[in-house]
């Protein structure tokens, strides 16, 4: 009975092990998409251009 024990111990440790492994592999892999490259820099650029505009056409009530 100890013995049967001592094995669902170690079941239970090794999903927890697995589970958690996966855990770090899935943030890694979240945010592949967010690195540098052109679709980024088309984005960059276009946001940039947006905040240009919202600046330029804000009230200047506390300046």
């Amino acid at each position: 009975m100890a013995e049967e024990k001592d094995k669902s111990n170690l079941y239970i440790g090794g999903i927890i092990l697995i589970a958690i492994v996966g855990v770090f592999i899935l943030k890694g892999r979240e945010t592949e998409h967010l690195t540098a490259g052109a679709s980024t820099a088309s984005t960059q650029a276009a946001f940039d251009s947006a905040n240009a505009k919202r600046q330029a056409t804000a009230n200047k009530f506390y300046e």
